[in-house]
């Protein structure tokens, strides 16, 4: 393990994607890895990429970490793709769908599965983050699946979040009502050519711009101007103006506390989630172990649900 870890930061990029894979899941391996690789994070840009399904989120990814990496910029996709329910398995298709980043030396893609993850943002996926940022990439950008209005996950992962809508998809309504607007930092109306585009663009913006109205009246630092902007990810038209946006964003956060207090609601979340795949590992284990007594008491209506879930948790201990 110390080799590889060594291996690891040093850039070695077999050496990368083992590690990956050996966080994947939860125990002690994946615990030595985390305890290897944590201390060198903290150095890399990380930005989510969200939005609904069809809304052209690998097209756009695969054109922005082609203009990072044209700058000498060393990029890191972690793309998102559901399970199936049945088989647990995923298609991790968007390598097919990033094929012309395939050969950039300075660009790595990493598919992940979602398992079981409630959300669009497996554990995984957060893990493969902090591996990447110890290891050297300037820049990580991590792709949710886009399953709808459970999108709200990715805050808890990056520093910029990107919501990426396109026309004839009803995504003014999809982004109010998933809380996009709330959490994004900037919007792309992708596939800005087709009929509709301008129709996005003015029902998002005003929306956005209603939204900050209200946020400019809370006492507090100078809040962000959320910039609304148009993208053709096929021709790459509109990816400078975004590039310059994160980085104006990244050197946002870099004022006064802005970052410091943006990576405290992070980790927070962060400390939640690995609390819960602790808890959740444990009794796949061995279900029958903690569950087992409280059961049929539970069947007789002597106990209630919540009281034999604190019960079983008691047996953890």
């Amino acid at each position: 393990m110390k080799e590889l870890l060594q291996a690891a930061l040093e850039g070695k990029v077999t050496a990368i994607a083992r590690l990956i894979t050996l966080t994947s899941s939860a125990g002690e391996t994946a615990l030595e890895v985390q305890e290897g690789i944590f201390p060198h994070t903290g150095n890399a840009h990380l930005i989510g990429i969200t939005g609904p399904a069809g809304a052209g989120k690998s097209t756009l990814i695969g054109k922005l970490a082609a203009t990072l990496a044209s700058n000498g910029q060393k990029v890191a996709v972690v793309a998102c793709d559901p399970s199936s329910p049945k088989t647990g398995g995923a298609l991790l298709g968007d390598r097919i769908r990033m094929h012309n980043l395939i050969h950039d030396e300075n660009v790595f893609i990493r598919s992940i599965a979602t398992g079981d993850s409630a959300g669009g943002l497996p554990l995984a996926a957060f893990r493969a983050a902090d591996i990447l940022d110890a290891c050297g990439f300037n820049t990580v950008i991590i792709e949710t699946v886009g399953t709808g209005q459970n999108q709200v996950d990715i805050m808890q992962a990056v520093h910029t979040i990107i919501a990426v809508s396109a026309p004839g998809l009803g995504d003014d309504i999809q982004a109010m009502k998933s809380g996009l607007l709330e959490i994004a930092d900037i919007h792309v109306i992708s596939k800005s050519d087709l009929q509709g585009a301008g129709k996005t663009h003015m029902e998002i913006e005003t929306a956005v711009h209603m939204r900050q109205k209200h946020s400019s009246e809370d006492d507090g630092p100078e809040p962000w101007d959320t910039p609304v902007l148009p993208v053709n990810g096929l021709t790459g038209e509109g990816v400078d103006k975004l590039q310059a946006a994160i980085q104006t964003h990244y050197g946002y956060l870099k004022q006064a506390n802005n970052m410091q207090t943006r990576c405290r609601n992070m980790y927070q979340q962060r400390i939640y989630r690995e609390a819960i795949d602790i808890l959740s590992q444990s009794f796949k284990g061995n279900p029958d172990e903690y569950v087992s007594t409280s059961l049929e008491r539970l069947i007789k209506r002597e106990l209630t649900p919540t009281q034999a879930a604190l019960e079983a948790i008691g047996r953890l201990k």
